[in-house]
């Protein structure tokens, strides 16, 4: 009988212990969620803006970037990156798209463009890219390739 308190106390010890290990724990999982800029739960909630990841923004930056010094490859190659990550953001998906349009034609590579206006019109994109920010000489250019491959861009 002396041996029950003894492991009454042990199992109260143990007890804490695993108590502030679980608590510890979730800490730790809180943190990794937040240092992403995105948790779970605060993306779920009605009428809050989807984060998007800061890596996609700069490799769009870096391909407009490449886009103007005329490296079509290197543009192609960072818009379609870019694009990935801006599924769940329609207005710059719609640059991106209309980006990857120009410099696919500007390759030469008419397959990828006609991929990227079907892409364009079954997610109904044209009227943002109309409205976009984009340089007025990229959507000139766009319009261009539109009418070129017959592709009605009103709606």
């Amino acid at each position: 009988m002396s041996g029950q308190p003894w492991r009454k106390k042990l199992n109260a010890r143990c007890l804490k212990r695993y108590f502030v290990l679980i608590v510890m724990i979730g800490l730790f999982i809180t943190c990794l969620a937040g240092s992403s800029g995105q948790l779970g739960a605060q993306a779920a909630l009605p009428g809050r803006q989807p984060v998007i990841d800061p890596f996609y923004l700069k490799v769009f930056e870096e391909a407009k970037m490449n886009f103007d010094r005329g490296d079509y490859k290197k543009a192609f190659e960072n818009f379609k990156i870019a694009a990935f990550g801006l599924l769940d953001e329609p207005d710059l998906l719609g640059q991106a798209y209309a980006y990857l349009t120009v410099s696919a034609y500007q390759l030469g590579k008419a397959d990828e463009v006609e991929h990227y206006l079907e892409q364009i019109a079954r997610l109904k994109l044209f009227p943002r890219i109309s409205s976009s920010s984009l340089p007025q000489e990229v959507k000139d250019k766009f319009k261009e390739i539109c009418d070129t491959y017959k592709v009605l861009i009103s709606g």
